[in-house]
C-alpha cells in the first residue's frame, strides 16, 4: 500500500537524503515531475542530499555534466557512484593492473586514479556496466576468470531502465560470465553495499536514523538502506511495483508513486 501523507511527514525531519538516479530522479534524459522543486526544498531547509547511482557506464565527470544539463543542483561532493568505493578498495588492496569491462570514459577515470589497463597479465578483473562490450572481450574475461584472478564488480544491477524499456546491466554480464566460468564476483562495491552511504554519514557525523534512502530497486536501494540502518522509501516510478514489494524480503519503510509526493511536505 502506498504511504499516506501523514506517514510521509516523518520524512521531512531527516537530515540527509540519499537519492537514486535511474528510475527515481529521472528516466533516460527525462527528469520526473517535482524533482527540481524537491531539491530546492531540501536546499532551502539546509538538508544534505546526495545523488547515488550504481550505473558505472559514465565517468564521474560525465555524470556531473549530465546532472547539470538536467538542471539538477549537483557538485562532485554530492555525487556517489559505484566506481568510487571500487577505486578506494582496489587501492587499499594494492592492485595496479586490471582488465576492465567498462566504457572508454570509465577506463580513463581508472587510469586517472593510477591504475594500468592490462589486456594480457592483469591482477584483477573489474566488471562495470560495459556498453561497448564485444564478444572478444568476453572471451578474454572468461579466460582470466578461469585462471583464478581476483574478480570485483562495481555493481550487479540486472537491468537498467530507459525510455524504451530495460537494457542489460552489469548483473546481466556477470550472469553470462557465471554460466561460462562458474564464478561470481568476489566482491561487489556498489549498492547494496552499505558502505556507499555509511562513509558519508560518518564524515557528516549524522546517525543512520537521521538519514533516508529513496530509490526504486528493492535488491539494491532498499537492501542497502536496510543493511545500513537508514529509513527507506521505495518509489514506483522505476523498477519496483506493489506486487514486487509484497513478494520481496526487503520491505521499505515508505512507498510512494514518485518523488513529486515529497515536494509539499513541511520540512523542519
Amino acid at each position: 500500500m502506498v504511504s499516506s501523507e501523514q506517514d510521509l511527514l516523518k520524512i521531512s525531519k531527516k537530515k540527509a537524503f540519499f537519492l537514486d538516479l535511474d528510475g527515481t530522479v529521472y528516466l533516460g534524459n527525462k527528469v520526473f515531475k517535482g524533482v527540481h522543486e524537491f531539491i530546492a526544498r531540501l536546499k532551502e531547509h539546509g538538508k544534505y542530499y546526495f545523488f547515488l547511482s550504481n550505473n558505472s557506464s559514465l565517468s564521474t565527470a560525465q555524470y556531473l555534466t549530465k546532472l547539470k544539463k538536467l538542471n539538477l543542483d549537483a557538485t562532485l561532493e554530492n555525487i556517489i557512484l559505484s566506481q568510487h568505493p571500487t577505486i578506494e578498495y582496489l587501492k587499499k588492496q594494492g592492485f595496479k593492473r586490471m582488465f576492465l569491462l567498462g566504457n572508454s570514459a570509465l577506463k580513463a577515470e581508472f587510469q586517472e586514479n593510477g591504475f594500468q589497463l592490462d589486456e594480457e597479465h592483469p591482477e584483477v578483473l573489474v566488471l562495470a556496466f560495459d556498453q561497448e562490450l564485444t564478444y572478444q572481450r568476453l572471451l578474454k574475461a572468461s579466460e582470466f576468470l578461469q585462471e583464478g584472478i581476483a574478480y570485483i564488480a562495481t555493481h550487479l544491477d540486472n537491468r537498467c531502465p530507459t525510455l524504451n524499456g530495460y537494457i542489460p546491466d552489469a548483473g546481466a554480464i556477470a550472469a553470462l560470465l557465471y554460466k561460462t566460468t562458474d564464478r561470481l564476483p568476489d566482491k561487489v562495491m556498489g549498492k547494496p553495499n552499505k558502505e556507499m552511504i555509511l562513509f558519508k554519514l560518518r564524515n557528516l557525523n549524522i546517525s543512520p536514523e537521521e538519514a533516508i534512502m529513496i530509490g526504486d530497486r528493492l535488491y539494491t536501494d532498499m537492501c542497502m538502506g536496510i543493511e545500513a540502518g537508514v529509513t527507506t522509501c521505495c518509489v514506483l516510478s522505476g523498477e519496483s511495483t506493489l506486487q514486487l514489494i509484497k513478494e520481496s524480503k526487503y520491505k521499505p519503510d515508505y512507498i510512494i508513486t514518485g518523488i513529486w509526493e515529497l515536494v509539499n511536505l513541511k520540512y523542519d
